[in-house]
């Protein structure tokens, strides 16, 4: 086991267990490796690394929990449990509770940290099908903006549309390249100015459905989001592996949909 001299170390670690668990650990050399051993390795330095406090043995108990998924075949519960567990050390990487609920019973036979929270009823990861008819023509609308965008190596953030109540698309984000003005006012200059703009929206009853666009990457790879919202229907985030090649050909891997509780349309009882 190793012990890590920053926190940045640590946190390498982590994003590239994420990305490698369960049997898909590479090397620097032409050596072979047994990818049983280079998972229990890596969660082994993982759990090497805690402090003894409750919230960290409750992290380490969501470690043993996505150990025991990945080992059983589990990749999803494996992969959700162990990103759960990062985000209870990096607050800017938290998720919905979920596995933690499970973890903190497994630790201490109760809930007190979690006590009386109530699991999401949404899966975390759902299908196509799960969109409303709204979401569904605005990831089209985004999704053919992106593509757009990267077929002419264009660098763009974000891009944010709203769908008024009588079905009308119109734009909030300014374009990244030009200064044009966006449809609807104040101009905004950042995604979460987007979102904060869909719920005044919202709260004036002016929208039915959103979405705002993120990407995240750089030098022709990266990872493309697609956040959309729908009045009636869970909030799903959409993403999208993509690497971009010279040429007329570019790789884009399949889109995963992630269902969540709304947070521009939230229910009024």
């Amino acid at each position: 086991m190793r012990h890590f001299e920053s926190l940045g170390q640590y946190h390498d670690l982590w994003g590239w267990l994420v990305l490698s668990a369960p049997d898909n650990f590479t090397s620097y050399t032409s050596e072979p490796i047994d990818q049983a051993d280079a998972l229990k390795s890596a969660f082994d330095d993982l759990r090497s690394n805690f402090k003894d406090e409750r919230v960290f043995r409750i992290a380490q108990e969501l470690l043993e929990m996505s150990y025991e998924a990945y080992l059983s075949g589990d990749v999803k519960r494996g992969a959700h449990a162990l990103q759960e567990c990062e985000g209870l050390i990096w607050k800017s990487r938290s998720s919905k509770i979920k596995y933690a609920i499970e973890a903190e019973q497994r630790a201490f036979g109760e809930n007190v940290t979690y006590a009386g929270v109530t699991v999401s009823p949404y899966p975390y990861e759902g299908t196509r099908s799960d969109l409303g008819n709204d979401q569904t023509a605005l990831l089209e609308l985004a999704h053919k903006h992106c593509l757009s965008y990267l077929s002419k190596w264009r660098e763009f953030s974000f891009f944010a549309w709203v769908m008024d109540n009588e079905g009308e698309i119109k734009r909030i984000s300014p374009d990244p390249k030009e200064d044009a003005t966006p449809v609807l006012t104040p101009t905004q200059r950042t995604s979460t100015a987007c979102w904060k703009r869909t719920k005044e929206l919202v709260r004036a009853d002016q929208i039915r459905a959103c979405v705002i666009m993120n990407i995240i990457g750089a030098q022709g790879d990266g990872l493309v989001s697609f956040d959309l919202e729908q009045n009636g229907f869970p909030r799903i985030s959409a993403r999208q592996l993509f690497k971009l090649k010279k040429g007329p050909t570019h790789e884009f891997g399949d889109m995963h949909f992630h269902l969540e509780d709304p947070q521009i349309f939230v229910r009024r009882d």
